[in-house]
């Protein structure tokens, strides 16, 4: 993102003057959203574009029709992030197509399709702690300008002036506090002719299917209360119909059957003990929504596919800790992918490789304060893995250190179970 402002005054004003959060949750929720902001990947790929059939659209706002032939569809979304799990996911019968768009200002927004399950991702999506999120649900967006012109590609400089914030929210929980922050989300983007295509993920939201479920889109970094009207009587979230900017509101029209109202009470209780700092994740051993904090009795039915992935995941180790000697001893360095990162004036670093033998494709641009403690130098404890295309491949993993002169020395591992 290109945004002169720091997290904190942004934050700040996304939070409403009318809400009183204490310290833990102001902290919680910044230390959130610089996650987050770690989480944020760009793609700069050119591939022509592939037919979308056109569809009805919902009457919410100020909606138009979706032409047709016109926009990517999700799974070619994802086939151009290199994310061959997930674009699969995405041609399988439990995806949604939605295909609805709304128009403010000069921008119209489509949201393009969402799917949810777990382990669909070849990018596993991990905490501070080293955790890794299985469990997620994935949305499409489509973002253009009304007027025709194409929307910046992420190599120009305008890119990110005009940013978005994409996140689902869920009937009778404060936006404010519950919404893509809060519940690990993370987002991939790229620009092809002209539009801007965004995945957006999260923690898997169909455990609260039998409630009502939106997607916000509104102006900014982050999620702005100003954007939306949330009745805590009744649990619904609306449209601020006098805002000034971008705030469409979609529902996610997932399958109710999904619902798990003990799960997403479990969700619930330890997202809030998180905010409130009394919970694990306050000291860094939280979780998401797991069997262990779900329902325990019901059996996972797998196939043979799914067994073997879910093991694959499951020996996944913590590299949470693991410092260069660890690396050395029990992976290989693609030595020829090395980086030498200098942090840039408003604080990210960027970096882009390709493995072609593996098809795998990593281009990031990271906020470099959210890899290190304050004045750390060496090793961070943030490391980001890439499953390879099968379990033979291993994955690869990402590791950051900060060296004296300030600059960020980016290392390639393929880690394989022994």
């Amino acid at each position: 993102m290109k945004d002169d402002r720091n997290l904190e005054q942004l934050l700040q004003q996304a939070l409403s003057p009318k809400e009183e959060p204490g310290y833990w949750l102001n902290q919680s929720i910044l230390k959130k959203a610089k996650e987050r902001e770690s989480m944020g990947k760009t793609y700069k790929k050119r591939i022509p574009a592939a037919a979308l059939m056109a569809a009805a659209v919902l009457s919410i706002g100020s909606l138009t029709a979706v032409a047709a032939w016109k926009y990517l569809t999700p799974d070619k979304v994802a086939e151009e992030v290199q994310d061959m799990g997930l674009a699969a996911a995405f041609q399988g019968e439990d995806a949604i197509s939605i295909n609805e768009s709304q128009e403010y200002g000069p921008y119209k927004i489509t949201l393009l399709g969402v799917v949810s399950g777990e382990n669909l991702s070849k990018y596993l999506t991990s905490e501070h702690t080293g955790e890794i999120r299985r469990d997620r649900t994935y949305v499409v967006t489509a973002i253009e300008n009304t007027d025709g012109s194409p929307r910046p590609d992420t190599s120009e400089e305008s890119y990110g002036q005009d940013p978005f914030f994409v996140s689902p929210l869920v009937e009778g929980q404060n936006p404010s506090f519950f919404n893509a922050v809060t519940m690990s989300g993370g987002y991939s983007e790229f620009v092809q002719d002209g539009i801007q295509y965004r995945i957006t993920e999260t923690d898997n939201v169909e455990v609260f299917a039998d409630r009502t479920l939106y997607l916000a889109v509104n102006s900014g970094v982050f999620y702005d209360n100003g954007a939306y009207q949330f009745d805590a009587a009744t649990g619904e979230i609306t449209r601020n119909e006098a805002y000034d900017g971008v705030n469409a509101l979609f529902c996610l029209p997932l399958d109710e059957s999904k619902a798990d109202k003990e799960k997403a009470d479990a969700y619930i209780r330890q997202l809030e003990a998180e905010l409130d700092g009394t919970g694990d994740a306050a000291d860094g051993t939280g979780s998401g929504i797991t069997e262990e904090n779900g329902n325990e009795e019901e059996p996972a039915l797998q196939s043979a596919s799914d067994e073997s992935t879910e093991t694959f995941y499951r020996e996944v180790p913590d590299f949470t800790d693991w410092e260069e000697e660890d690396f050395r001893q029990h992976a290989a360095l693609l030595e020829d992918l090395t980086q030498t990162l200098h942090v840039d004036k408003k604080g990210y670093i960027s970096y882009t490789y390709q493995i072609e033998e593996h098809g795998v494709e990593s281009s990031n641009t990271i906020l470099a304060e959210s890899l290190f403690e304050e004045n750390q130098v060496g090793m961070s404890k943030v490391k980001q893995a890439i499953k390879g295309e099968t379990e033979q491949e291993g994955m690869f993993v990402e590791t950051f250190t900060r060296n004296e002169d300030g600059t960020i020395t980016l290392k390639v591992y393929n880690y394989q179970e022994n």
